[in-house]
């Protein structure tokens, strides 16, 4: 009895399915949701309202605003160069926005902070999460909250202080600036950033590149950076309104298609090429006689016409006869004869 009751529960440690649901207890869907990633190779659906980002930022500026801005695309290139895996939160287009607003820095040396944040490799998020101070905790809910919540998080930090730091580097390298961080913090980052935040971002960067910044300033790179912030507009405005096709918003005239261009569209409609001929759609619709045998090649069977159809001549094709279910005499009744023509 004891052995029995011994096995029993020895059963119940190790049972997988209550692994199962202890597993599934375990589970964060909402952590899951904020941190996965999926491959670039793999199509994935698109965005929904609640984490747009270019919904979010329409939120906040007015469309018309936010779009009609020479500086609307730069912001959204920049947003998608951020390192996704370098915060949970979601960088906002408006607020990098409003730091260029507040830079007023030529396009080119935003450029130059594109090249720098499209140059960082994956070290540069775990470097990042590991050495950044965390956001300080405010003093008056300091004796409310439970000591372990007192720690503030590396989440709590605006992933756009990324942003904030690249742009810093492109001015320092192109311009020698000697503004301290704290000029920077105020004047482009409006103190939503610490200075121990911004001096250690700037540092993971350049330790990330090396200290490199000589090869990005490079007129193909700066050129290709120029474009694609214009690209990222574009296709930000598409995806605001999905029914309009990016071509149409860029030019409308010149998506409309020539009178050459109709009519070739109609005559493709109207035939379908096959092989070396030309097929109506009427005549796909009618069938077609079958082959008759002096149609089939004999091509490829060692032959010509003449000796094939010699060799078939004296041929008949016979024909499986059934016989009648009704018997002709007693003596044949339940069997069965098949007449003998093969």
């Amino acid at each position: 009895m004891f052995s029995l009751s011994k096995m029993s529960v020895a059963t119940q440690k190790h049972d997988p399915y209550l692994d199962d649901e202890s597993d599934v207890d375990d589970f964060d869907e909402e952590y899951f949701n904020r941190t996965y990633r999926p491959l670039s190779n793999l199509p994935t659906p698109p965005p929904s309202q609640r984490d747009c980002s270019v919904s979010s930022a329409v939120s906040l500026l007015g469309q018309d605003e936010l779009f009609d801005s020479a500086l609307f695309g730069p912001a959204v290139h920049l947003v998608n160069l951020i390192p996704p895996a370098a915060s949970l939160i979601t960088p906002s287009i408006s607020t990098v926005h409003e730091i260029l607003e507040r830079a007023n820095l030529p396009l080119e040396t935003v450029a130059l902070a594109v090249c720098v944040l499209d140059s960082l490799n994956s070290k540069f998020s775990h470097s990042w999460r590991l050495t950044c101070p965390p956001a300080p905790v405010d003093s008056a809910r300091r004796h409310t909250l439970p000591a372990q919540l007192v720690r503030s998080h590396i989440d709590s930090v605006r992933p756009e202080v990324i942003v904030l730091a690249a742009l810093m580097i492109a001015v320092k390298f192109l311009e020698d600036a000697e503004e301290n961080t704290q000029s920077y913090a105020l004047r482009w980052g409006n103190d939503i950033w610490t200075c121990a935040q911004i001096n250690k971002t700037e540092q993971c960067i350049m330790d990330n590149l090396g200290y490199h910044i000589m090869p990005l300033w490079n007129r193909e790179l700066i050129d290709d950076a120029l474009k694609d912030m214009q690209r990222a507009g574009w296709q930000a405005v598409a995806e605001s309104s999905p029914n309009t096709p990016i071509s149409e918003k860029q030019d409308p005239v010149a998506s409309q298609p020539t009178r050459q261009q109709q009519q070739q569209h109609r005559r493709a409609m109207s035939t379908y090429p096959i092989g070396s001929k030309v097929v109506t759609f009427q005549q796909l619709l009618t069938p077609s006689e079958s082959p008759k045998a002096e149609n089939v090649s004999t091509r490829g069977l060692g032959t010509d016409r003449e000796a094939l159809q010699a060799a078939f001549a004296g041929y008949t094709l016979k024909s499986l006869h059934l016989p009648s279910r009704t018997p002709d005499s007693e003596e044949d009744e339940g069997e069965l004869h098949v007449a003998p023509h093969l």
